[in-house]
Parts: C-alpha cells; sequence; structure tokens
C-alpha cells in the first residue's frame, strides 16, 4: 500500500459516534487525593511519608488551616498521639519552606461555636443530619451506649459537637477524613461501613469512594484497600446501587464482560470484553486488542474504540497495562515497556483461548504509547495478524530526545545520572520520585499540546479516577532503551495501518515508523484533526472508525 492523503470527513451521523464510554463527571480533585493519604499516613503514624504529603498538600491548593483541621480530627480516629505527631511534623514542615522563601496560605480560621444549647442534643442533631436521619428522643441506651454510657456522652458531646461542628471543614471533607483514617489503619470494617454510608449522605459519590480506596492501594497498603473494597461494595447493594463502576452496561446491544488473565511476569491484568449487537454463541468471530495510551486507564478511549469496533462485528479487548489501573504490578505506576510488550501477548493468549473467537484473525490497535508497544509486540508475537495505530507515540524516542527532539545529548546523560542517584535514595529508604505527565494545573507557558492532553485526562470529557497519569522518575531509563521500530520489518507480510491527525505534533513518530516498516503499510491523515481529536472526538472518528473497519475486515478473514 502506498501513501494516503487527506480524507473527507464522511459516516459520522451513520456511525452514531459518541463521547467516552465512562467519563467521570465526580473525579476527586488534588486537593481531595492529598487529604485521603494526608490523614491515612498520619493515622499509620507513617511519618516519612507524610512529610512530602503535606508538602504536596500545600501546592495542591490546601490551606494551612484546612491541614491542621484535618490533623487534629483525625485524632478521634487514631489518638492523640498520632494527631500530635503529625502536627509536628507539619510544623517542621512549614519552617522548612518558610526557610525556603515560599509564603503559604494559612486561609480562614475556625468561627467561634456560638450555639449555647445542651452539647449531646446538638451532637445528635448533627449526627442525624449526617445520617439524614429523625434524630431519636432522649439518649441512646442500646448497644455499646447501654453498656458504656460514658463514651456515648464523648461521642455525642466531643466528637459530632465540638470536632464536626467546626466549619473549616465541611462535613463530607470531614468523612472523607474519616473514611480515609479507617482504611489507613484497618481493621474497623465494620466503622468503616458506618462512615462510607455517611459519606454517601453527605455528597461522596461512590466513584469518590472507589478512588479513594484506589489511592489507599497504591500510596498506603494494599491489604487494607482490598479489606475496604467488599465494603463498599456490600454498603452500595444494600442501597440498590451498582458494586461494580468499571463495567459499563450494555451500549448499542454491545455486551460488556470484566475479564482477567495473567501475563508473563505473574501480573493479573483486568479488561473488559466487548461482544458484538446479536452475539452468536456458536459463531467465532474475529477480535482486536485495544490497547490504551500511556497513563491512561481501558475506561478512557481505549475502551470507546474497543467499544465502537464491537457495534461493527468484532469480540474487543481493552485492557489495564500492568502497574495501572485495575491491573496488578506492584510497585504501582512504574513504566516497564518489557511489561507493556507482554501485556499484549498476554491478550492474545486469552484471546486464542476464547470459545467464540477465530484465532487466527486476531489484530490489535495500540493508541498514543499503546500504539509504540503494539508495534513492538507484533514483531515478535506471530499470533497478531494485523496492527492498526491512532496517534502513535514512540515513548523510547520520545523520552530520549524530547517531544520534537529539542533533548540533547548531554542533557539525556544528565537526566541518566540524576535517574542513578534517586534509585541508590529509593534503596536506602527516601521516598520515591514520581513526575505528573499531565499537569493538574494550566499555566500561561503550557504549550496547546499539554493543553489538549489537559482538556481530556483532567476534564470530565476523559478523566477517570483509575488515570492519574503519574509515573515514576525511575522508569524514564527503561523507556530511553526502548526502540520499538529497531526490527519492524519483520511483521510484513502483516500489515500495518498507521492513523494520524493531520495537525497532530506526534505524526512524526507515525511517519518514522512508516518509513521503516516493509509492505503492506499505509499512512493514513485524518484532516483537521490533532493527536488528541482522534481519542474521542465524534467528527474525526467518523473519519477513523470506518477505516479501521475496512483494514481489519480485509486483513482478518
Amino acid at each position: 500500500m502506498k501513501r494516503i492523503g487527506l480524507y473527507i470527513v464522511i459516516g459520522i451521523t451513520l456511525l452514531g459516534i459518541s463521547g467516552n464510554i465512562n467519563a467521570q463527571n465526580n473525579m476527586l480533585d488534588k486537593k481531595q487525593e492529598k487529604t485521603v493519604t494526608i490523614s491515612a499516613f498520619t493515622a499509620r503514624g507513617d511519618l516519612d511519608k507524610l512529610r512530602p504529603e503535606l508538602a504536596a498538600g500545600l501546592e495542591a491548593g490546601l490551606t494551612v488551616n484546612e491541614i491542621k483541621e484535618v490533623l487534629v480530627h483525625l485524632y478521634a480516629y487514631s489518638g492523640f498521639p498520632r494527631s500530635l505527631r503529625g502536627l509536628q511534623t507539619f510544623m517542621s514542615v512549614l519552617d522548612e519552606r518558610k526557610s525556603a522563601g515560599i509564603t503559604d496560605n494559612w486561609g480562614r480560621e475556625a468561627s467561634p461555636i456560638t450555639d449555647t444549647r445542651d452539647k449531646y442534643e446538638r451532637g445528635k442533631e448533627i449526627l442525624a443530619e449526617l445520617s439524614g436521619a429523625t434524630p431519636p428522643a432522649g439518649r441512646a441506651t442500646a448497644g455499646y451506649a447501654g453498656f458504656s454510657p460514658e463514651i456515648e456522652t464523648f461521642l455525642k458531646e466531643h466528637l459530632f459537637s465540638d470536632i464536626f461542628e467546626r466549619d473549616v471543614l465541611t462535613y463530607a471533607q470531614r468523612e472523607m477524613v474519616t473514611v480515609s483514617v479507617l482504611m489507613g489503619i484497618g481493621g474497623v470494617e465494620p466503622m468503616l461501613n458506618s462512615h462510607m454510608n455517611l459519606s454517601l449522605n453527605v455528597g461522596i459519590t461512590p466513584d469518590q469512594l472507589r478512588q479513594m480506596i484506589h489511592i489507599i492501594e497504591v500510596n498506603v497498603s494494599k491489604e487494607n484497600a482490598d479489606a475496604a473494597k467488599p465494603v463498599l461494595a456490600e454498603l452500595l447493594r444494600s442501597k440498590g446501587l451498582s458494586a461494580d463502576a468499571n463495567t459499563p452496561a450494555p451500549i448499542n446491544g454491545v455486551q460488556i464482560e470484566k475479564v482477567s488473565f495473567t501475563n508473563r511476569f505473574s501480573n493479573n491484568v483486568v479488561g473488559n470484553l466487548h461482544f458484538p449487537p446479536n452475539y452468536d454463541i456458536n459463531k467465532k468471530y474475529p477480535a482486536i486488542v485495544v490497547g490504551h495510551p500511556f497513563g491512561g486507564v481501558k475506561e478512557q478511549t481505549s475502551g470507546l474504540h474497543a467499544r465502537k469496533m464491537a457495534e461493527l462485528g468484532y469480540i474487543t479487548l481493552a485492557f489495564d497495562a500492568s502497574h495501572y489501573g485495575e491491573s496488578g504490578g506492584y510497585p504501582r505506576y512504574i513504566e516497564s515497556p518489557e511489561a507493556r510488550v507482554e501485556d499484549f501477548s498476554a491478550a492474545v493468549d486469552f484471546l486464542s483461548n476464547h470459545d467464540n473467537v477465530n484465532a487466527d484473525a486476531i489484530g490489535v490497535i495500540g493508541i498514543c504509547g499503546g500504539g509504540g508497544y503494539s508495534v513492538s509486540a507484533a514483531q515478535i508475537d506471530h499470533r497478531i495478524k494485523a496492527v492498526a495505530t491512532i496517534s502513535m507515540y514512540d515513548m523510547g524516542r520520545a523520552r530520549r530526545q524530547g517531544l520534537g527532539d529539542v533533548i540533547t545529548f548531554d542533557q539525556r546523560m544528565k537526566t541518566l545520572d540524576d535517574i542513578g542517584e534517586q534509585r541508590t535514595k529509593e534503596f536506602h529508604g527516601e521516598a520515591r520520585k514520581d513526575i505528573a505527565a499531565i499537569p493538574t494545573v494550566l499555566s500561561p507557558d503550557d504549550t496547546e499540546n499539554t493543553r489538549e492532553f489537559f482538556d481530556y485526562y483532567r476534564t470530565p470529557r476523559g478523566g477517570h479516577a483509575n488515570s492519574t497519569t503519574s509515573y515514576s522518575y525511575t522508569s524514564l531509563a527503561p523507556m530511553m532503551n526502548f526502540f520499538p521500530f529497531a526490527q519492524i520489518e519483520t511483521i510484513s507480510p502483516r500489515p500495518l495501518l498507521f492513523i494520524v491527525g493531520e495537525r497532530a505534533v506526534s505524526a512524526y513518530f507515525s511517519e518514522d515508523a512508516y518509513s521503516k516498516a516493509s509492505e503492506p503499510k499505509e499512512l493514513f491523515v485524518v484532516p483537521g484533526a490533532s493527536h488528541v481529536d482522534l481519542y474521542d472526538r465524534p467528527e474525526y472518528m467518523g473519519v477513523s472508525l470506518p477505516k479501521l473497519d475496512s483494514f481489519f475486515k480485509q486483513y482478518l478473514k
């Protein structure tokens, strides 16, 4: 095939393209994320990990008084010693920042409490407001209240009156702190159930609670997060709500099944398997593996493409890469090119053994960073019969030379020196250093390309609780050593299709791969589209989807 030029935008209304299949409108913001980690690390007494989180909380926009209030609030659930040590650590962090010339925002102080009514009755009313119930008459005498009237008095007068009545934090913020503390210390599942229930009543959503559990899993304790998951699931079931937010309901006749399989590194890879409308269990279908962008998860553009291709008659599998999303792999959020490539082959393992998949008709779609990994996988896995990429990124070249090849050799050598030093520090027990691939707040100096990614990953358009877009600094080294096109010519005679946007700053990655590949190959340019436009914009998917369909129908017989 020869290089194909610009194509006319057609078929938008026929295909019925819609936006992200599972865009989240209620993600935790950065301040809330840091509230979770600050609360959990303080409750656990892990001051070494607390210190950088306190600084990060200030940088995210939490005021000094808000963090102070968090540290005071949690003593009711983890004790004075933990609270005092947290406050002492915070004082030290503030002193260090002041010495460095940083002026922190102290924010508003708590208003004086002027209500002179009986404190027990005030506390009882606040608890009723949190739970959405009518306050009972008189004093409680059942259960622990009858066994120990003293603790009942302390709870109502001190916890729900003295503490919850303070107005620096809202009820929702206080419940977020409480749930984070309980997950952090573990072993208090009945109380966790109660406060998760209160959280729902004061406006914290099920997705936000799931994200809080995910933050605990990644940053604090997988064991404690695993204990919290069934607590939330049972609570949601008791309320008639879905216990699983990650398996979308059928759309346009496409049924979706949560699946998991193990890769060569014994990582559990989790994916969503999509079945075409009018699925026939007596028939075998061509299948497509869809890999997500660097920093993404299956609920974003890869899931959207998997669903749209399923609507066109394929069994499709969108999966979370190892170390990301719902998939296993520890430590979390490390970028391992070898594992990313292996995940594609593991997905092919799974599909090859599915009763309704034609094992001789399996293709892959790799989006952005997933494009480079999918090309690399096809070079060594001959079961992949056709490869298509969308807005492909060569992550190796991008990390070695920067976008646009602007990083010099000397700069690269300096980065490798810094990575070596960081590995030494982390082995010695110092805090891990992470990189945020997408900023949480835009600045006037940010490029149009950065703004594009921000608009997708940091807004309801494409943002998802599992997609933090952060990864470990030391991951840069193995990424620099990744050369996905080293033997791209060996994919032939299996076909390659590179789809790029006319305005994409990343287009040269696909052009480079196209120039090195052997026939059959095609470079398909979508007019007017940028890199991120091809993730989900209906007017551009109206061009790219028919092309993908014709490509796979030709080669997945």
